[in-house]
């Protein structure tokens, strides 16, 4: 028989993680969130709210000589996340994140003029909106860009093959769109592919502990993107961004950046085109994803006319999203599963309505 609907728990990935929870918890903040205890007062003027670990006047909720079995959420620290943080914008409680940018780079004019009201207004626009951009009071060589809080396209698990189209045909439309307006994002890999969280996990994750709500109860209640459709996905960090003049016809790129190292025209001194070796980039996403998930034997054509040795061999983005959009709307519907998903658990996914009970899988 099948058991009643329960939420999800999230297993520890590591004997280290359990030893280190009877830890006593170090009050000492890291060297990367100083910054952000210094612009507390700064941000709160301006209408974002940092979690109380960052007031100046902070005092640890919990006895800090003392060990403790779950880490009170004041104690998480930035750790991995250099030059970023999370906020609330007071006036509607929506979660966002800061970014600390140079002024001096190219990301603030390109996120900016991505973020314009007439390529906003645009549905091919795939990349994440700026929704504000703070300019320090005591550095003019910095400024915060901020963002909505998004969680990692892969985040939760895949449950249908149309849930995995659905997000590629968003980056594909949305890559030949930043490609149509010059602009080369030159990193469209995992890391930079988000999607919008307020549907399929309508009380958000925490920051820090993303597999939690509130960065310590490891419950996380969430609905499948089959259920909830449509969703959308984004791009972002535009950390290596920049705009093509109009008189270069022919776009040069020269040396290796990004996460993806396997790309072919890495391994060689000589110039390329940096368009088609984004088109290589996010082919390699879509490739590693149906390595690691039984069901989208349907996608590997198209991901090997993306990665293709030969750049110029390599498919056009119209040509992509059109082979996309030609599967079968039958199809959809059709499961997909983590290769590592018990048969067991598939079996209580597909017919006692678990879909939502186990993240991991």
């Amino acid at each position: 028989t099948c058991e009643p609907f329960q939420t999800s728990t999230i297993m520890m990935t590591s004997l280290e993680e359990f030893l280190g929870r009877l830890d006593i918890c170090d009050p000492t903040l890291g060297s990367n969130e100083l910054v952000w205890v210094k612009y507390q007062p700064f941000l709160l003027s301006r209408g974002y709210r940092l979690r109380p670990r960052y007031n100046p006047d902070w005092i640890p909720s919990w006895p800090v000589d003392q060990p403790v079995d779950v880490e009170p959420e004041d104690s998480l620290m930035l750790n991995n996340f250099k030059g970023l943080i999370d906020a609330v914008h007071i006036r509607d409680e929506a979660k966002v994140v800061l970014k600390i940018v140079q002024t001096s780079s190219n990301e603030i004019p390109t996120a900016l003029y991505l973020s314009s009201p007439d390529l906003q207004h645009d549905p091919r626009n795939h990349t994440v909106p700026i929704l504000d951009v703070l300019l320090l009071p005591d550095d003019d060589t910095t400024a915060l860009l901020v963002m909505p809080q998004l969680i990692y396209f892969n985040h939760l698990p895949f449950r249908r093959l149309g849930e995995v189209t659905e997000a590629f045909s968003q980056y594909i439309e949305g890559l030949d769109f930043m490609q149509e307006h010059r602009i080369l994002h030159g990193d469209v890999c995992q890391l930079n592919l988000m999607m919008e969280m307020t549907q399929v996990i309508p009380r958000g994750v925490h920051f820090v502990r993303r597999w939690t709500h509130d960065g310590v109860n490891e419950k996380l209640e969430w609905k499948t993107r089959w259920s909830v459709r449509p969703n959308k996905y984004y791009f972002i960090d535009f950390g290596h961004s920049y705009v093509i003049p109009l008189h270069i016809t022919k776009p040069v790129g020269i040396g290796i950046y990004g996460q993806d190292k396997t790309v072919p025209e890495f391994q060689s001194p000589n110039p390329y085109n940096p368009f088609l070796m984004e088109i290589y980039q996010l082919g390699n996403v879509l490739m590693n994803l149906i390595k690691d998930y039984d069901g989208l034997e349907s996608l590997l054509e198209l991901a090997t006319a993306m990665t293709r040795h030969n750049p110029n061999d390599r498919i056009s983005l119209r040509d992509a999203l059109d082979q996309i959009n030609r599967i079968p709307k039958k199809s959809l519907n059709s499961r997909v599963w983590r290769k590592e998903t018990p048969p067991p658990f598939r079996f209580m996914m597909r017919w006692c309505g678990k879909e939502t009970q186990w993240i991991a899988f």
